[in-house]
Formats: structure tokens, C-alpha cells, sequence
């Protein structure tokens, strides 16, 4: 049988209704678009990240010795099984008016080089990316350094042979942070024990940097290398104190040997004065080697993970960002394509209603079954396919690379119808209930039958919008949850810029010197700072909880209840910790949580959960630490509000005192917190415009088949005398009340998946505000609204031009 008669009812199905078939193509094209552009997007961010760790072989683990790596110490970090152990140097100077690290050249995290060549002789040097602008290729540059630099030069010219950028510090370097700058030299350039070790696992190499497979080994093996070096601080600095108490004694015998001798010289009349000078300065300088070597540290080996080691911040921070899309895109595009199915299947089961008619004629013209619903497969194959196919399109070149573009922006990765009668009269459940039903008006009552009498209709309408206002609730909620937190951390709960941490076992007057220069800069609070690396159920990773301690109460920092805003006061007993720490561990007001204090661990009651956006604290009163303790309170650290000064200017200030060990800016969290919050924020802008067009697209399609198989019915009411608005209105408030009813499912779903996305994309040490603000739930309520008066104006327009008699004419 010839097909000609055939193809053309196919193609006359496809022209005769555009309205129906592009429909279908874009809510297939936004479900694909939203899926393509977000599922590509997380896998392309990793593996460009898996790149860099890959090519330029990332340490898995940093160890830090402040009294450097004996032999026997590098013997036993490289005769771990499965490892490649890299021993370096490093150290912090000053360039012009930047503070800069140095380092030596590694094995192991590569430096990536940018332009030039990298340094092979002692006066070479190769210079951060960052330092372009300042500096060129083959420039002298002076770098100073601290007398007890091991940099061979202390102020020696180098010549810049090379600009890089490291794969420990994804993030640019632009000034704001600590960090302003960083270098490498050769290891040639240095002196003395190496003061990093940086630890690779072949064996971990198989596992992608932003898995959950890769935390879990890298989890396990930070357990064993904690324990591996638990006792070589103790080993290591006797091994010092012993090597120099052996050249203090044959230092003290030449001295002795030599008072002898000038004892017999004077005895003999010869004049000794100036020798006896001499040696009474000489032996004042050995008396304070001695004093030296007594004050002499303990030995403490930091073991650090990307994501915690100083400087790591960016690492961290670009995987959160990976796994933060990963977990939108295993989202929004399921309630994507959940409403675009429910809607194209009410359009397709109006479509196959519309064609009886021709459905038969080709019965009676011969052709097969098949062939006939072949005609219905087609159409679902050409708008599906080219639905998908711009979907596709668009996810891949518009959606896809504006996320990439955000989430790489000051990274070290750059690459990446026949009308049917209702039958007889059936009681719909609302006449039963008779103090509603005879309290409706004629109009209302019209309105509650027409809803249940088209069931399948009522069903799609509610589910569609419910689905939409879902989508963009839980957009403009995730939006509303992390815009707000940068400024909430750090300038309403921490009101302090820096926090400067004294050296431990410096020397009185050193101290002396501290106390003014921290008055000069701005109000200052003195308290006790301490770190405790804890794993805690809720994560696979160590969790770095920082520990505060105030001689009386708290001045810069302000402790309160998230939910209700009260105040609080340090306790007694136990501590306050933070409420995304509260969350990990699983611990609640009245439990214990084990903390590292003083050096030890301890178990610590829980009194209260305050609120905190970013990092893990505990807080505690002078009192509740000296009885968790059992030791003597003192300050080791101090908070700064400065008063008008910069932030950097500040830092390098404190720095330069002999009596501080470390300067903490806020100013650098809060630059890795900001570029976490912007990549979110690009992401759910997109969506929200995709929710938007979707709604827009449901909402269309379902009044317009609603029009397209009541038009009898509507023609005949017209022509009983209602007017064009009243036509509109009668079957327009239908759809208004199954959108109301669609509004307030779609907020509770909404909702719902808000809080879960939240904590889905929050990374260990960031808590999103889960409050959700009352513009929250007005804005999808308001969307639409004003998309139903839009429609409205539409529906009104074609009903005006219904061809009455003719739709009257026509065969049921």
C-alpha cells in the first residue's frame, strides 16, 4: 500500500497544531539543557582538576617539622609502603613590600611553569604568576631574609629566571590573603635539615581527588602517619639538645683551658686585661647558647592533607565546588524532567483524542495497526529528538561554560481536538461535605465540578506548577542561604580583622615589644588559640576545630542561638561549639565531644550550639579550661580590630616582631569563602531562569489544551448570552484555583529540597543559613501569578475569535 496519504497526515499533524508541537519540543529542550549543561559540568571540573594533580604529581599528605627532619626521620617517612617521600625547605622573606614564601624546588608538586625556565643555579629564582605585572624575565630582585634564615643569600641579588604557579595553591594569588606571594629556588640555595616532607601514595593515584573513595584511603593513612610520628618530636629535639650540649662542653673546655692559661700568664706578671675580655664575652655567649638550648622547643610534626595545609584553601574550596554541581545536577534535572513527562503526556493523550477521526480513516483505508500508531511514535520521535537535540545544544555551549567560567575564575585550572462527554452525573466529594457545597455560589460550584470532572487534567496542573515553584523555591532559597553568610561570619559574629599568635617560648622583652605595637593598630583582645584535628562521624576527613579561650568574656566575637537570636555567655563547665560542628559529630546540648586541649585529649560537655558559617569552633571560660585541664590559664594569642589600617600593612607589622609565630587574616577565608558563595550563586541564577521558562511553558500548554477540548462546551455557553471576559473567567478560575493549590504543594516541596541541596553542596567547614526569608516564599507565589495574567490576556484573545457555529457543528 502507498504511504504517500499516509506521511502527509504525519506531517499535517505536526503543522496543523505548532502551538502543541513546540511546546513539547521545549520542555524538552529545557529538561535536556538543565541535565546536559549540569551532569557535563561536575565531571569536566574534576577532571581538569585530576589534571593537575595527575601531571604534576600533588603531594597526598605535608608534614611540617619545626626543628627539621633528622635521617632516621626521612628513613622512616620513605620506608612507608607504597610511598614517595620529597624533603624540601621553606621559608618566609620580603620582596619590596610583599611578604613572600619560599620554597624549594619539589619532586613532588611540581611547580607549573608559565613563562621562562625554571632556576638551576643558587642566584636564580622563579617568581609566582602572580608577580607578572611587577617583574620581568632576567630582572635582579632582592629578597630579604631573618637571620635564622637556612637561604644560603641572605640578601643576595637574585635573578628571576621563570614565573609558575603551584598546584598547592589553586587560588591566585592577589595580596588579600597571607600569602601575597610565593618563589622557588633551587634546593642547592639552602642549608641545614629539610622542613617539609611532602608524602605521596602511588597507590592512590586510581582515585579521583574530589571522590568519596580517595577521602576514605586518604582518612586511613593520615590515622597511621599520625601515629607513625607521635613520638619523633620528643626523639628529635633530644637528639639536637645532645648534639649541642656536646659542642657546648668542648666549647666550655677550650674556655677553661684558656682561663688557666691566662691565670699563669697573669701569675707570671704578664698583662692579660684585653684576654680576659675576651673570654669573659666569650663565655657570656656560650652561657647564652646554653640558655638557648635549654629553651630549646619540643618537637612538633604538622601533618597536613590538601585540604588543610597552609595555603590549601583553593584546593579545597575548587573541590567543594565539584561536588557542590555534582549534587545540583543529581537534582533539578530529575524534577525537570518529572514535570516536562507529565505534562508531555497529558499533551500527547489530547493529541491521540484530537486524531479518532483520522485514526480511523486510515483504518478504513486499509492500513495496519501499527502503521497507524506509527503516525503517534513519529511525532514523539521528531519533537523528542529535537527537543533533546537543542537541549543538548544549549546545555553544552551555554549552560556547561558559563558554570566553568565562574567556578575556574582565579584558579590555577583554565582549560576546562474531538470533545468527549463526561457521562453521567457523578456527586463529586465536595457536594457530600453540605456546609461547604451549599455555602458556594453557582459559579463556585460550576468551578469544583469542572475540576473533578476532568481529573487527569487537575492532576497535571497541580503536579506542573507544584513542580515549577518547587524548582524555583529551592533556587531563590539556596540563593537567599548563602548571600548573606560572608558578611553575617565576619563582620557581625567575628568583628576582628587578624588574629596574631605569640611564639611559643619567646623571650620576655620580645613579649614587651607585642603588647604596644597590637594597642597601635586597634582594639585588641588577648585570649588563649588552639587547634584540635578530630575525625568525626559525620565526615571522612580530619576536622580542624579551633579553640578560644578569653580570660573573661568575649568582646569580638558575638555568640548567639541561630534560631532564636538570644545572647550567650560562656559557661562554667564545658563549652559552646559551633552548630555546623554540632551537625558532624552528631553531638547535641548535653553530650561529650573529645578535643584536643592543651595538648591533650579530652572530653568536653557540650553546654551550648552557637551560631557559625564558617570553620569549626569550641569556646570555653577561663574557669571551664583550667578544670578540663588542670592547668594554668594563660593567653597565647590576640584578636585585632583595626582601626583604619590595612589588613596586609598590618600583618607584615606583627610579623616582623621576634614574638609572633603566625598572623591569621580573615580577609583570606573570607576571599576562598566568596568564591565558593559566586560559583553557587551563577548556578542557581541559571536555574531560576530555566524554572521560570518552564513554568511559563506548563503553564501555556495546559490552558491551551484545556481551550482545545472544551471549545463545544465553551462556544455553547457563549452563545447562551456570556460575554468574552465571562467565557475566559469560567474556565480561567479553574486554573487559578488548581495553581493555588499547586503554589502551596510546590512551596512544601520546595522547601524540602532547599534544606536538602543545602546540605548536599555545604562543604565540611561551611554551614549555609537554612532560614528561608519571606521573599523566598512570595516570589513563586507572585511568578505565577503574573504568568496567569499573561495567559489570561492570550486565552481571552483566542476565545473572542472561537468560530461558534462551527465548533458546534462539528462531530462528536
Amino acid at each position: 500500500m502507498k504511504l504517500k496519504k499516509y506521511w502527509k497526515t504525519v506531517f499535517s499533524a505536526m503543522t496543523g497544531s505548532p502551538g502543541r508541537f513546540w511546546s513539547i519540543v521545549c520542555l524538552l529542550a529545557l529538561g535536556s539543557a538543565t541535565l546536559f549543561g549540569l551532569k557535563v559540568t561536575g565531571p569536566n571540573l574534576e577532571s581538569a582538576g585530576e589534571q593537575v594533580v595527575q601531571e604534576q604529581k600533588m603531594a597526598d599528605f605535608q608534614v611540617v617539622s619545626n626543628l627539621g627532619f633528622s635521617k632516621s626521620d626521612q628513613n622512616e617517612l620513605k620506608g612507608q609502603k607504597g610511598v614517595t617521600a620529597d624533603f624540601a625547605y621553606e621559608e618566609e622573606g620580603t620582596l619590596g613590600n610583599k611578604s613572600i614564601r619560599l620554597f624549594s624546588l619539589p619532586k613532588i608538586s611540581k611547580a607549573i611553569l608559565v613563562k621562562g625556565t625554571l632556576p638551576k643555579k643558587n642566584n636564580e629564582v622563579a617568581l609566582s604568576a602572580n608577580l607578572q605585572k611587577q617583574y620581568r624575565l632576567g630582572q635582579k630582585i632582592t629578597i630579604s631574609m631573618d637571620k635564622s634564615s637556612q637561604l644560603k643569600s641572605k640578601t643576595g641579588k637574585l635573578t628571576v629566571t621563570a614565573f609558575v604557579q603551584s598546584p598547592e595553591f589553586w587560588t591566585s594569588t592577589k595580596g588579600t590573603g597571607t600569602l601575597e606571594a610565593y618563589a622557588y629556588l633551587p634546593k642547592t640555595a639552602f642549608s641545614g635539615d629539610y622542613t617539609v616532607a611532602r608524602i605521596r601514595y602511588r597507590n592512590l593515584a586510581k582515585y579521583s581527588f574530589a571522590s568519596s573513595a580517595y577521602q576514605k584511603a586518604i582518612k586511613t593513612r593520615q590515622q597511621k602517619l599520625t601515629t607513625l610520628l607521635a613520638d619523633n618530636g620528643k626523639k628529635r629535639r633530644s637528639e639536637l639538645v645532645s648534639v649541642a650540649n656536646q659542642k657546648l662542653q668542648a666549647s666550655q673546655k677550650q674556655l677553661d683551658q684558656q682561663s688557666s692559661q691566662l691565670k699563669l700568664a697573669k701569675m707570671a706578671g704578664q698583662d692579660v686585661t684585653a684576654a680576659e675580655a675576651k673570654l669573659q664575652a666569650a663565655q657570656k655567649e656560650l652561657n647564652g647558647q646554653k640558655e638557648e638550648i635549654t629553651s630549646l622547643p619540643q618537637g612538633t610534626y604538622s601533618l597536613y592533607t590538601r585540604s588543610t595545609w597552609p595555603g590549601g584553601d583553593g584546593y579545597s574550596s575548587y573541590k567543594n565546588e565539584v561536588n557542590a554541581v555534582k549534587a545540583v545536577a543529581n537534582v533539578f534535572p530529575i524534577i525537570f524532567y518529572l514535570v516536562a513527562a507529565l505534562v508531555v503526556f497529558t499533551t500527547m493523550t489530547r493529541f491521540v483524542d484530537e486524531e479518532r477521526q483520522n485514526s480511523g480513516l486510515l483504518r478504513a483505508l486499509g492500513y495496519s495497526k501499527k502503521t497507524v500508531m506509527g503516525k503517534f511514535v513519529i511525532y514523539g520521535l521528531v519533537t523528542s529528538i529535537l527537543g533533546s537535540a537543542i537541549g543538548v545544544i544549549l546545555g553544552n555551549y551555554l549552560i556547561a561554560p558559563v558554570v566553568n567560567k565562574i567556578c575556574v575564575r582565579g584558579m590555577i585550572i583554565q582549560k576546562v481536538v474531538l470533545g468527549v462527554y463526561p457521562g453521567y452525573l457523578v456527586l463529586i466529594l465536595l457536594e457530600k461535605i453540605t456546609f461547604v457545597w451549599n455555602h458556594l455560589s453557582f459559579q463556585g460550584k460550576v468551578t469544583a465540578r469542572n475540576i473533578f470532572r476532568y481529573k487527569q487534567r487537575m492532576l497535571m496542573t497541580i503536579f506542573g506548577v507544584a513542580g515549577s515553584v518547587a524548582l524555583l523555591f529551592t533556587g531563590l532559597g539556596i540563593r537567599s542561604a548563602i548571600s548573606g553568610i560572608v558578611n553575617r561570619q565576619y563582620q557581625e559574629i567575628f568583628s576582628y580583622d587578624l588574629l596574631a599568635v605569640k611564639k611559643t617560648g619567646s623571650s620576655s622583652k620580645a613579649e614587651k615589644k607585642l603588647e604596644p605595637k597590637v594597642n597601635q593598630l586597634g582594639q585588641s583582645e588577648w585570649i588563649y588559640y588552639g587547634t584540635s584535628d578530630n575525625f568525626v562521624k559525620g565526615s571522612s576527613e580530619s576536622q580542624t576545630i579551633s579553640v578560644i579561650v578569653p580570660p573573661k568574656s568575649l568582646k569580638l566575637i558575638n555568640l548567639d542561638n541561630r534560631k532564636s537570636g538570644k545572647k550567650m555567655a560562656l559557661p562554667k563547665t564545658g563549652a559552646v561549639i559551633s552548630e555546623k560542628l554540632a551537625k558532624l559529630a552528631g553531638v547535641k546540648v548535653g553530650d561529650k565531644l573529645s578535643v584536643n586541649l592543651a595538648g591533650q585529649k579530652r572530653q568536653v560537655k557540650v553546654r551550648a550550639i552557637c551560631e557559625m558559617y564558617a570553620g569549626h569552633y569550641l569556646f570555653m571560660s577561663k574557669t571551664a579550661f583550667e578544670k578540663a585541664t588542670g592547668k594554668k590559664y594563660e593567653t597565647n594569642s590576640v584578636l585585632v580590630k583595626l582601626k583604619g589600617a590595612k589588613i596586609a600593612a598590618s600583618s607584615k607589622t606583627l610579623l616582623k616582631l621576634s614574638a609572633t609565630q603566625a598572623v591569621i587574616q580573615n580577609q583570606a577565608m573570607i576571599t576562598n569563602l566568596k568564591q565558593t558563595v559566586n560559583s553557587l550563586q551563577t548556578v542557581m541564577i541559571i536555574l531560576l531562569i530555566l524554572s521560570i521558562q518552564l513554568a511559563v511553558v506548563i503553564l501555556y500548554n495546559l490552558t491551551n489544551i484545556n481551550v482545545s477540548e472544551r471549545v463545544r462546551e465553551l462556544s455553547t455557553i457563549k452563545v447562551l448570552g456570556l460575554h468574552n471576559h465571562e467565557v475566559t473567567n469560567y474556565i480561567y478560575r479553574e486554573t487559578a484555583v488548581l495553581s493555588i493549590i499547586g503554589i502551596f504543594a510546590g512551596l512544601l516541596l520546595g522547601r524540602i529540597m532547599d534544606l536538602k541541596i543545602l546540605e548536599m553542596v555545604a562543604a565540611d567547614a561551611v554551614m549555609f543559613d537554612p532560614a528561608a526569608p519571606w521573599f523566598v516564599y512570595l516570589a513563586p507565589f507572585a511568578e505565577i501569578i503574573i504568568i496567569l495574567g499573561i495567559l489570561w490576556m492570550v486565552v481571552d484573545k483566542k476565545l473572542s475569535k472561537i468560530d461558534m457555529l462551527g465548533a458546534l457543528k462539528a462531530v462528536d
